[in-house]
């Protein structure tokens, strides 16, 4: 069945009417109809409007139909907005006249104009330039604190807005269960306040963006008086960047009133502790901005799944300690991306030491990376929950079928992979795991080694029931425990990593912190950064220090859990 035919429909609120004449007064847009003249469209230039006064039209590239005007033939004005197509009632020039070799002609402003749109509001765009920015309050679904996130206002119209997110400032900690207040900041130093609600999302990977259109579902008549005439500002300020409104005056709100306010769009430039730390941001980000999508029920994107395990990958082959230190310096993420890469990372290198194809271990990657996205899927009270009851256990476990669920699509993943990496990872040798209990004979070798690289990871990470440990506690935790976990892999494991591994967090007899950075062959702690706090390593770490510089640092008092 064909579409329905949209009608016309009349405008004559009066800032909305301003706002579609500043539309089409952007270049090329607007063009001029006379009565019994066929049909045919003229290119028209509007030039300035005041309100519920006049329109100012430059007919320079028509001056044929002068003689016309000038006797009062109607006419009707028409043209291609971002609401839709306009067209106005008919109108006549009230005057015209010469001036610098150009003609001009006033009209009457129209106080009704006819709208033929597929969209539900008109819809202002930024050019490039025009910075506003959109802040976004929460509450973490992990910690519950307040956090917020910052953006850049791509569109605006009456009813909602188009605005983009850094995928690496942790979009997954605020979006997309938002249903809370967005401020948007113009250059001016106005704030505007409404309720707004995620309508849709979409991610550009390239730019490491995150585009989501917000909804305001409920506006009373002085707020959206005001939405009108920041749409109108804005399309003003479009049509002077446009190259053909240098005529027209500035829009307040875009005249900047300070120019270190740090709320006027995202800031990119995030600092990272290392070059390695930053390529593994982009990673970060990316799977920070797919769990958005999971929330909506969308799948996992397998070709960016494939692109981004083969990075994991490349970056291991590039440097595996630099790598292996990268995932300490990821911070901003929720906590199930953060676990995942550094899953990733570790199993992807164990494996690196048993003969098996690249493409298996990229599977294992990329399953590792995803394993945990599905517990952002369920409630966040389980997750903030000290103890659990067994039906809430029960509804805990659903993170696993729920993740798995969702990679239908990604034909080259292998089912085995997937099983061994992400069904069976929480499963444990004595049948206590989940989800299905599975022991012994019927857990497999990736499972194995996934199990143990997982817990080891989790162990190191505060939990709402229990504070992180160091590496060196998490190894005798697990070591204790051979009936659940398989003792082939937790030896292979600190061997392969040593007993104080690369990202442990050291502090010496004179009070100074150390990042362990570097080992010799013999596991023994080689080269390490320092760092003037216990907090995560950031850009205020030292120069790598070795040998008699490593010496001269003093003894190792001992190793401590660094602050969050």
């Amino acid at each position: 069945m064909s579409e329905p035919e949209i009608e016309f429909s009349p405008v004559n609120n009066p800032i909305e009417l301003a706002t579609y004449y500043e539309a089409l007064s952007q270049p090329g847009v607007a063009s001029l109809q006379v009565a019994n003249g066929g049909g045919k469209e003229h290119p028209v230039v509007l030039l300035e409007q005041e309100e519920r006064d006049y329109l100012l039209f430059d007919l320079s590239a028509i001056r044929d139909l002068a003689p016309q005007l000038r006797r009062g033939v109607t006419f009707t004005l028409h043209g291609y907005t971002p609401g839709g197509l306009v067209k106005s009632n008919p109108m006549t020039m009230r005057e015209l006249i010469n001036a610098d070799g150009r003609l001009l002609a006033y009209a009457d402003w129209p106080l009704e104009i006819h709208v033929k749109q597929r969209r539900a509001s008109f819809r202002a765009s930024l050019r490039l330039g025009m910075d506003v920015g959109v802040l976004l309050h929460s509450d973490d679904e992990e910690t519950q604190d307040k956090i917020e996130l910052q953006g850049d206002l791509k569109d605006l119209s009456a009813t909602g807005c188009l605005a983009e997110f850094f995928m690496q400032d942790g979009v997954s900690r605020v979006l997309p269960d938002l249903d809370t207040e967005i401020q948007l900041f113009f250059p001016n130093g106005v704030r505007f306040a409404v309720a707004a609600k995620v309508r849709h999302l979409k991610t550009d990977n390239d730019r490491q963006v995150l585009a989501v259109g917000f909804e305001f579902p409920e506006i009373g008549p002085a707020k959206e008086k005001e939405l009108w005439n920041f749409v109108r500002e804005i399309e003003r300020e479009a049509s002077r960047s446009a190259g053909e409104g240098g005529n027209k005056s500035p829009s307040e709100l875009f005249q900047v009133k300070d120019e270190n306010d740090q709320r006027l769009g995202r800031r990119h430039g995030h600092q990272y502790a290392t070059p390695m730390a930053r390529r593994l941001a982009r990673i970060a980000g990316y799977l920070d901005s797919q769990m958005v999508i999971l929330k909506q029920g969308q799948p996992v994107n397998s070709h960016q799944l494939s692109l981004h395990a083969d990075r994991l990958l490349d970056m291991l082959d590039d440097s595996r300690e630099e790598t292996l230190f990268a995932v300490h310096c990821i911070h901003r993420e929720s906590r199930w991306i953060r676990h995942g890469l550094s899953v990733a990372v570790r199993l992807a290198d164990i494996l690196s030491t048993v003969k098996i194809p690249r493409e298996v271990r990229k599977a294992v990657t990329a399953a590792a990376m995803v394993h945990d996205l599905g517990k952002g899927m369920t409630a966040p009270e389980i997750w903030r929950a000290v103890t659990l009851s067994t039906e809430v256990y029960k509804e805990m476990q659903a993170h696993v079928p729920n993740i798995l669920g969702t990679l239908d699509n990604c034909k080259w993943l292998s089912p085995v992979v997937r099983t061994n990496v992400i069904g069976q990872i929480n499963e444990r040798l004595d049948g206590s795991g989940y989800p299905d209990g599975a022991r012994d004979n019927g857990l497999g070798q990736l499972a194995r080694a996934a199990a143990v690289v997982d817990v080891l990871d989790a162990l190191q990470r505060a939990r709402p029931d229990r504070p992180a440990m160091t590496a060196i506690a998490a190894h005798k935790f697990i070591q204790a425990r051979s009936e659940q976990f398989d003792e082939v892999w937790i030896d292979r494991y600190i061997r392969h990593f040593g007993p104080v591994p690369i990202g442990s967090l050291l502090r010496f007899d004179s009070g100074q912190f150390a990042w362990v950075v570097g080992l010799d062959r013999d596991k023994k702690i080689a080269r390490v950064r320092v760092s003037p706090h216990r907090l995560a390593p950031d850009s205020k770490l030292g120069e790598p220090l070795e040998g008699s510089a490593l010496r001269e640092l003093g003894k190792i008092k001992d190793i401590v859990v660094p602050e969050h």
